[in-house]
């Protein structure tokens, strides 16, 4: 610990002026009180820096406890939907990675929630709306061009999945969820789950996934 070595230089210090005795001018002798004080400020300024470090882990176990009551209280809440496959819930490093797919959510092609969709947000803000996170999230397409009924306002599947984030982003903040806390972000059909390559996986690429981090106190 470099605490330690400081205190042993200090000892080494002290050490070297009694052998040396009267033999040290006093010259040399202020020099050493000086580096003695020097590295007295420097030991209580690095002890406060651990003290420091300490409680940001601290904060950070309990962020972490937190998040696995969360995650216990999600599956619980949506165990029927993840036993059907249409959700995915996920813990991941740093918080909590949750997937639903857009059958569920929207109609092919559009971007408006209907009632089962807009119950379930509301379902999932009810569990997050207190967690100390920040929350965002990701609308993911499949890599099929967008309907010509769609183009003229959504002309690629980067606009697409964008509104349908900031669709259940504001589901989320009208259902308790700190607005300050929510990101819209948009994919597009940039990361996939599975290949493209037939109707079943397009489909599970065509998803809106919603991802708590989480946020140490400082």
């Amino acid at each position: 610990m470099k605490i330690r070595n400081i205190t042993t230089s200090l000892v080494v210090a002290v050490a070297g002026v009694l052998a040396l005795g009267g033999c040290v001018s006093s010259g040399k002798y202020g020099e050493l009180e000086k580096e003695r004080d020097a590295l007295a400020v420097e030991r209580d300024a690095l002890a406060e820096e651990q003290a420091v470090l300490v409680n940001e882990l601290d904060s950070v176990r309990a962020e972490n406890e937190q998040m696995k009551n969360t995650y216990g209280e999600l599956v619980r809440e949506l165990q029927s939907e993840v036993e059907a496959g249409q959700i995915t819930i996920q813990e991941v490093v740093d918080g909590i990675r949750l997937g639903v797919s857009d059958e569920l959510l929207f109609s092919s092609g559009a971007t408006s929630l209907g009632d089962d969709g807009t119950a379930l947000i509301a379902r999932v803000a009810k569990q997050i709306a207190d967690e100390d996170a920040i929350v965002f999230v990701e609308g993911h397409t499949d890599d099929v061009r967008v309907g010509p009924s769609l183009r003229a306002r959504y002309p690629t599947n980067w606009e697409l999945a964008g509104a349908r984030a900031a669709l259940v982003v504001r589901v989320l903040s009208e259902n308790g969820v700190d607005a300050a806390r929510l990101r819209a972000v948009s994919r597009g059909p940039f990361a996939p789950l599975v290949p493209n390559d037939s109707p079943e996986n397009r489909a599970r690429n065509r998803r809106t996934e919603i991802i708590l981090r989480v946020v140490p106190r400082g």
